[in-house]
């Protein structure tokens, strides 16, 4: 008889209520956003005027991502960014964090029909122990919630465009028409170049959600195996480094978010002007040099 058996990994998310659309990512997910507002509550109730504490550790952390917004986009696109990149970084930041809180992907139920036994309550040890069903995952490590955050990044990073070019010089990035008209033949090529970027902006939802929720799943696996095998050498070594993951995967999410919202609200004519203007000066100067 096994002490304990290694816990059966799953991809998808499982319901820890039978009967219900409940699952353990999503009651992570409820888990983070209150943590969030329970930070965010006592961290910006008193608001001194020399910060200490918990006000001084968001004080630094908004003044870092805006700091970054404003290097990147510039003050009036930073300002416009910045809701949406801030909020991404915390909010995957928090989910991301619970993955490191003992019990986490470990500690669950195991359902009778699992098991093929009439187990029920919680157990960590035991013939059945590898059919657990966790009843907290990291939410992150939910393709559902990471294809969703991808899907707002990509639509909101369009609806700048739209907004902040005009509808004429944002579709044209992609249907480029106008350079057939002045370029001819060579103008397909442009036009070639417009459709690869309709490819490119659905493959940005693949990669975006995949990376994000493939680099935690895999951290999330990692953690559980470890912590059934040498719960104390998991704790010294994996932990720190799951800290650092947690931080990084949020805060690349996040700046890809930022880099894409810059280069998506930039219009393609501002770059042939400038490709113009280093043209006739570059002539010029030719001139002048004979």
């Amino acid at each position: 008889m096994n002490l304990w058996r290694l816990p059966n990994i799953t991809i998808a998310p499982e319901v820890i209520i039978p009967g219900t659309w409940i699952t353990n990512t999503l009651l992570c997910t409820w888990i983070s956003i209150i943590c969030l507002f329970v930070v965010l509550y006592f961290g910006t109730r008193r608001q001194d005027l020399i910060p200490t504490g918990l006000q001084n550790a968001l004080e630094w952390l908004v003044e870092f991502l805006q700091n970054l917004v404003e290097g990147v986009a510039g003050k009036e696109k930073g300002k416009k960014f910045f809701p949406l990149v801030a909020t991404f970084f915390i909010f995957i930041l928090f989910c991301n964090l619970l993955d490191i809180i003992p019990g986490v992907d470990t500690i669950g139920l195991i359902h009778p029909e699992k098991a093929g036994t009439v187990v029920t309550g919680p157990f960590l040890f035991g013939q059945a122990s590898n059919q657990i069903v966790p009843l907290l995952r990291p939410a992150t490590t939910d393709l559902n919630l990471t294809l969703a955050m991808a899907l707002v990044s990509v639509v909101v990073t369009q609806i700048l465009g739209f907004s902040m070019l005009g509808f004429k010089d944002q579709i044209s990035k992609y249907l480029n028409f106008k350079a057939i008209k002045e370029k001819g033949g060579m103008g397909f090529v442009d036009l070639l170049v417009g459709l690869l970027e309709i490819i490119s902006e659905l493959g940005r939802l693949i990669s975006f959600s995949f990376r994000l929720f493939g680099n935690v799943f895999a951290g999330s696996v990692l953690l559980a195996v470890f912590a059934y095998l040498l719960p104390v050498v998991a704790d010294i070594i994996f932990i720190p480094f799951e800290l650092f993951v947690a931080v990084i995967q949020a805060f690349v999410f996040a700046f890809l978010t930022l880099l894409f919202m810059q280069v998506g609200t930039t219009s393609h004519s501002h770059h042939d002007e400038g490709e113009h203007e280093v043209h006739h000066e570059y002539e010029g100067s030719a001139v002048t040099t004979h």
